[in-house]
């Protein structure tokens, strides 16, 4: 076999696991173009907060499509973009769009006084507060990751979290 038709062979094989890729990803059910994961896991319960309306509004959006730059349920969310209209619609407060403008927003408060409807902050990517989610309680949070393409709930204690959890702000 020729150098070239293994080339050949080697980039149509290539095609086809992309295509399958795209084709397993693009699948929604339910409505609005919302994938299929709906329900945070079962043991999840939003905690109390001055800001806990922030919380128990972002949870209406499970489920629904990541995107970047997305900034309503129509368009999809990004993580900034989540909490941006959550803050709107729940607490009438009109927040900077960006995750580096909301880490600077509000008053930064220790871990330990962490409570529903506070904003958590990561660094991601080698980049300070470059993902903000919003907490729930009991070590949960409700954000709009790139991964796996929609709003869901995750636990602070998972692996990937964990060590790239920054700072906790209070928005008012």
């Amino acid at each position: 076999m020729t150098l070239v038709h293994q080339h050949n062979l080697l980039s149509r094989l290539f095609l086809c696991v992309m295509a399958m890729g795209l084709i397993a990803c693009s699948s929604t059910s339910g409505k609005h173009g919302r994938s299929g994961y709906n329900k945070p896991p079962l043991n999840v319960t939003i905690g109390a907060g001055p800001n806990r309306a922030l919380a128990v509004y972002a949870m209406k959006y499970l489920g629904t499509p990541y995107r970047y730059g997305g900034s309503s349920p129509n368009e999809g969310f990004d993580c900034s973009g989540l909490v941006q209209w959550s803050a709107k619609q729940s607490l009438s407060l009109n927040i900077p769009r960006s995750t580096d403008q909301q880490s600077k927003f509000g008053d930064e408060l220790s871990m330990s006084r962490m409570a529903a409807g506070d904003l958590i902050f990561f660094n991601t990517s080698s980049q300070p507060n470059s993902h903000v989610g919003i907490y729930l309680g009991d070590g949960y949070f409700v954000h709009s990751p790139s991964s796996n393409g929609v709003v869901r709930v995750e636990h602070l204690n998972n692996p990937y979290w964990q060590p790239r959890t920054s700072i906790v702000r209070r928005i008012q």
